[in-house]
């Protein structure tokens, strides 16, 4: 809950501080300016992107900012678990055992080695879920890159509304000061809309999807071990190698504490990069 406050608290007071340096808040809180700004921005994405498309990036960035994490070393132990039973006492007690199962994509890729498949159909058909969902959150990422390089522009457009606005009043020079303030908010709001508000939510998403895609590359590397029979405590082991690595190559330096231990198995085809995201 804390996590959620905060952020909102901080934008509260900044608007906050902005009205009361700018000593007129009702030009702050000017409607008409707003509406230029969400409305074009909003329109405009209704026209380039699919209502249900707006729709996922709500959603996704709800779920970034509900403050839950990953657990990676719950989901690592659940599968060194599942894989001991695979090992100890065979298909059927796995198969038992799926059903509880709550993650979806692990319990796809268990209910695929207790049915049998081999291990190149296994991996090859996890690593085509793992590549839809990169392609799904690209496009989500893209949307909202469409709305932060929009919102500055309707801002402008409505600045030069706003411009040919107090051109035709000319003739009262005490509407002039005012008219030429109110033109300038529009810009003002594009800036603040897509820069305190749209651009935070782009690498909260970024974030997210990252998490994501984590979890995703252990449940793959954890059910092509089970496939294979592989001691659950080597599963483990190399689970817990496979996050070293993911999170040194997001360090930038490309090196594995143990890169014998990555010889068991192919490693996804798409790696995840951040600038796929944001």
């Amino acid at each position: 809950m804390i996590k959620k406050i905060i952020p909102i608290a901080a934008v509260f007071i900044l608007l906050c501080v902005l009205a009361a340096l700018s000593q007129v808040p009702s030009i702050v809180l000017h409607l008409k300016g707003n509406l230029i700004v969400l409305a074009g921005t909003f329109a405009c994405c209704l026209f380039s992107y699919s209502p249900g498309r707006l729709t996922n990036l709500v959603k996704q960035i709800r779920e970034a900012f509900s403050g839950k994490t990953k657990d990676f070393k719950g989901l690592i132990r659940e599968i060194e678990s599942l894989s001991a039973i695979q090992r100890t006492e065979g298909i059927i007690p796995l198969d038992r055992q799926s059903v509880r199962i709550e993650n979806r994509f692990l319990k796809a890729g268990i209910e695929m080695v207790v049915d049998g498949y081999d291990r190149y159909t296994i991996f090859k058909t996890l690593e085509q879920v793992h590549d839809n969902f990169l392609d799904a959150r690209r496009s989500e990422a893209d949307l909202i890159h469409t709305i932060i390089r929009l919102l500055p522009i309707f801002g402008f457009v409505g600045t030069l509304v706003g411009l040919v606005n107090v051109l035709n009043h000319m003739g009262s020079p005490e509407m002039i000061g005012k008219g030429v303030a109110t033109a300038l908010l529009t810009t003002f709001y594009g800036l603040i809309y897509a820069n305190l508000i749209f651009l935070p939510m782009g690498k909260k998403l970024a974030e997210k999807t990252r998490q994501d895609s984590m979890e995703l590359v252990l449940i793959i590397e954890g059910v092509l071990d089970i496939a294979d029979g592989v001691n659950p405590r080597a599963v483990g082991y190399r689970l817990k190698y496979c996050m070293e690595d993911f999170y040194m190559d997001d360090a930038g330096t490309g090196r594995t504490k143990n890169p014998e231990s990555q010889k068991f198995l192919p490693r996804p085809s798409i790696r995840f990069k951040q600038q796929d995201v944001v």
